[in-house]
């Protein structure tokens, strides 16, 4: 993890509604234009905790993964864009579908996959790692540069 996210906030949760009850609790606290990136195996909670931000954001929409789209964008309290990198062939995809445009318009970013696209996790403002410690339990590392370790406080 880059050193220029030094804040970090480590949380266990125990099933898929309290992952989605982190992610809310994060969306809430969001209120400027930010670049997220989840980081995690398949079944880690990535699409769970991105429906819980995106309800927190004030989206109002059903959030789905766009693994087949690649790209999908919500209205909130600020405008949501969603992207999964899954299928990612090429950096050179993204840049086509225009997010390069969106980072710093004062929408949120939020990349699933993130560390499959080398630039966008390096200007993500927050990283998020999960990990599957069982069944439903996931150990979550959220790191924050530190003007935004705020968006962390009392997670």
């Amino acid at each position: 993890m880059p050193e220029s996210r030094p804040e970090t906030t480590i949380i266990t949760t125990n099933s898929e509604s309290e992952t989605e009850r982190l992610g809310v609790s994060l969306g809430c606290r969001i209120d400027k234009g930010l670049c997220i990136s989840l980081v995690g195996a398949l079944g880690s909670g990535k699409s769970v905790l991105v429906r819980g931000i995106c309800k927190g954001l004030g989206v109002e929409e059903d959030v789905l993964s766009p693994t087949f789209i690649l790209y999908e964008e919500y209205v909130g309290r600020v405008p949501v864009i969603h992207l999964d990198l899954y299928r990612l062939d090429h950096e050179r995809d993204i840049e086509e579908l225009g997010v390069w445009d969106r980072l710093g318009d004062g929408s949120v970013v939020l990349v699933e996959w993130g560390d499959r696209s080398v630039h966008l996790f390096g200007v993500s403002d927050i990283v998020i790692n999960l990990e599957i410690i069982g069944d439903t339990e996931r150990r979550i590392a959220v790191r924050s540069s530190s003007d935004c370790a705020g968006v962390l406080e009392g997670l």
